[in-house]
């Protein structure tokens, strides 16, 4: 008799990969029935993922189009990726998927808006679920004498997501480029509520430099490195005033 995790494994290598990895001892009855069983089971799980794939990407669902979305959906459910993932996790590699399946479009850059787009939306979620922590004010920083300012250790907020851009936002997030041409988009959760910013590419390498603990006294001096910098400090007042910092104790 094989052991629950035995039997859990078997019953998903045949909802994936078919009838003929089942163990027929699992089951009692004649195999026609245990496979017309297994084909419902299978079309339930193959329904409720293509479901989570429309709730997790609802502005990339728009952009691509809800025909062609629901067919690479389909395609991308089947994928040894997405059949190792849970329902919460399915959209994980999705991104990535659409970066060769999505068919040669003839404006220039719109498979490319495309991606990033399903990128951001999936690094909503990630920013979403992620730990809690108490982010660094504008208020705090201001209070510090400048020699402890220098000193204070930093990294970035547990919910920070970094989506580097390789075309223009998509038009559901324009809005959010107005002023710039961005680098990056910076995905945020400091309290309740998600903060998506677009950040040229100072505040992006300040943010990937806190990836790591540093201070921000570092952080300045890196800044200054990089380029004729009259105003170093600009990223970090950036990144604090967004709420994607956290004070190390």
């Amino acid at each position: 008799m094989p052991s629950l995790a035995e039997a859990q494994c078997n019953f998903i290598a045949t909802i994936n990969d078919g009838p003929d990895a089942l163990d027929a001892t699992l089951f009692i009855g004649s195999p026609e029935r245990i496979i017309l069983g297994l084909k419902a089971h299978a079309n339930t799980i193959s329904h409720a993922r293509l479901v989570a794939l429309e709730q997790s990407f609802p502005l990339t669902r728009v952009e691509v189009g809800e025909v062609l979305f629901n067919a690479l959906s389909r395609e991308y459910v089947e994928t040894a990726e997405a059949k190792a993932c849970d329902l919460a996790h399915i959209g994980r590699h999705f991104a990535k998927f659409l970066s060769h399946s999505l068919p040669s479009s003839s404006e220039e850059g719109h498979d490319a808006t495309i991606c990033d787009l399903a990128k951001i939306e999936w690094a909503w979620l990630e920013s979403y679920h992620a730990a809690d922590a108490s982010s660094l004010s504008l208020e705090t920083i201001g209070a510090l004498a400048e020699t402890e300012l220098l000193a204070l250790p930093v990294v970035l907020h547990p919910s920070a997501r970094i989506c580097p851009l390789h075309a223009p936002l998509a038009a559901p997030l324009s809005h959010l480029a107005e002023e710039m041409t961005p680098s990056a988009t910076l995905i945020v959760r400091p309290e309740t509520e998600v903060r998506l910013l677009a950040i040229d590419d100072r505040t992006l390498q300040a943010a990937q430099n806190c990836q790591q603990p540093s201070t921000i006294g570092n952080l300045l001096t890196l800044a200054s490195e990089q380029r004729d910098e009259t105003d170093p400090i600009g990223p970090v007042l950036t990144l604090i005033g967004a709420g994607a910092l956290v004070a190390m104790e």
